[in-house]
């Protein structure tokens, strides 16, 4: 019997990870948390200070997420054949000058020799046709619509000096980050010691007003503004924390 011993000592964490590994780590994790919210996500072929382009469809009357995969039904008994029992669907087809039926590839009637078929799914249970249905909402509509966002990710661990911590988040903004655009939105990934990440989103009008008028420093115009806040609560930052409507 071999023994392996495995040394918790070496156990990787994020402190591990270059910067750049770092900021596209924080993407990945934004993009998972943003699927739990019913979003697609797309990364952009250039990085023109957009990190991320979500969409996803939703019911125009209630807002829930739209689902646009055809439903597969039996007209007669109701047996859903959408997901795990395609394989059950009999493949009929039905002479359309005689109506002899017959299961399976075929290319002519074996009754009449007629070449005019029609295909018909059936139902495995029942016999009856299967047809396909568009998706309607549960609160009885039929309409949906598709929101696109755009998204620029800023990751941060907790800030350590001489060795110790400082139990503080840092994020980098610049003017060029302020893109006018209803449409766009900040997600900062900070990442605590345990290795948890967590979220703040925010548009660009809820960034402005809260820096305020720091905006005007000369330290935001020459690109060196840094924005230290509190890895506790947040600091001015806190009502931002896991906002995921604001992207609606």
């Amino acid at each position: 019997m071999i023994i392996v011993k495995i040394d918790m000592n070496n156990k990787r964490t994020t402190t591990d990870l270059s910067a750049r590994h770092f900021s596209r780590y924080g993407e990945f994790l934004v993009s998972f948390e943003l699927s739990k919210y019913g979003w697609n996500v797309y990364n952009p072929v250039y990085d023109e200070y957009i990190d991320l382009i979500i969409h996803k469809h939703v019911c125009e009357d209630c807002g829930k997420n739209w689902n646009l995969t055809p439903v597969l039904v039996c007209k007669k008994c109701g047996k859903d054949f959408s997901k795990t029992q395609k394989n059950k669907i009999i493949a009929k087809k039905i002479c359309a000058n005689c109506k002899y039926e017959m299961v399976g590839n075929k290319r002519k009637c074996e009754k009449c020799g007629s070449k005019n078929l029609i295909n018909r799914p059936t139902c495995d249970i029942c016999g009856g046709e299967i047809e396909m249905i568009d998706h309607s909402c549960k609160c009885g509509s039929k309409n949906y619509v598709t929101k696109f966002r755009t998204i620029q990710v800023k990751s941060s661990r907790i800030e350590y000096k001489n060795g110790k911590s400082k139990n503080t988040y840092a994020v980098d903004m610049k003017p060029r980050d302020l893109i006018k655009d209803k449409y766009h939105f900040y997600i900062w990934c900070l990442i605590d010691d345990d290795d948890k990440p967590h979220f703040l989103v925010m548009s660009v009008n809820d960034f402005k007003r809260v820096m305020g008028d720091s905006l005007k420093g000369i330290s935001f115009f020459k690109d060196q503004d840094r924005q230290h806040f509190s890895a506790r609560d947040f600091g001015k930052w806190k009502e931002f924390l896991n906002e995921f409507d604001k992207l609606e």
